[in-house]
């Protein structure tokens, strides 16, 4: 068995109510709405941590991401998912503040299907160097400007969501920095 037969998911109503829970390999074939902690890592000068997904992901091998993302597993609470994928993914630690919670819609491979998740957007501000994982191509630090316009010239290197998923990013990092 593989750990997406294993891990068990939550998934959602199309207007954000939890409706159950089953495997993520049933979650993903059945295309249900299940949660995930996508994690933006800021620096103090306006600069963000983004990793390239390894080429033996899943879904979107080779492809620009957010610092760090993963599902939320059943009963998981959302912010420690957040920080676990943080430490999974980029062997850092952080505090974590929530930007946002939505249900966000993006197209998926071969752009055949839209796919759904219940996302909870955490950003944190942190000078430590990331060090990535087996699940990690390479971590790149961007200027966040630049970073938008990249995305967008180039979006095809990117996650789908990528783009929306930044702005909400950068609007909570802004925040951030005037408390």
């Amino acid at each position: 068995m593989t750990n997406d037969e294993i891990e068990q998911v939550d998934y959602y109503s199309p207007t954000g109510e939890v409706i159950g829970h089953c495997s993520r390999a049933e979650a993903d074939a059945k295309n249900y709405t299940y949660p995930n902690a996508i994690v933006f890592v800021f620096t103090e000068d306006n600069m963000v941590w983004i990793q390239k997904r390894s080429l033996t992901k899943k879904h979107y091998a080779g492809l620009w991401d957010t610092s760090a993302c993963g599902a939320i597993a059943h009963g998981e609470d959302p912010k420690l998912a957040a920080e676990r994928e943080l430490l999974e993914e980029m062997g850092i630690k952080c505090d974590l503040v929530l930007a946002e919670r939505f249900i966000n819609k993006f197209p998926g491979e071969g752009k055949q299907i839209e796919r759904c998740r219940m996302s909870y957007i955490y950003v944190g501000i942190s000078q430590k160097v990331p060090t990535g994982n087996h699940e990690v191509e390479m971590v790149a630090k961007f200027d966040i400007f630049e970073l938008i316009k990249e995305s967008r010239v180039h979006s095809d290197d990117f996650i789908p969501s990528f783009g929306l998923e930044l702005q909400k990013a950068i609007r909570a990092y802004e925040n951030l920095k005037i408390s």
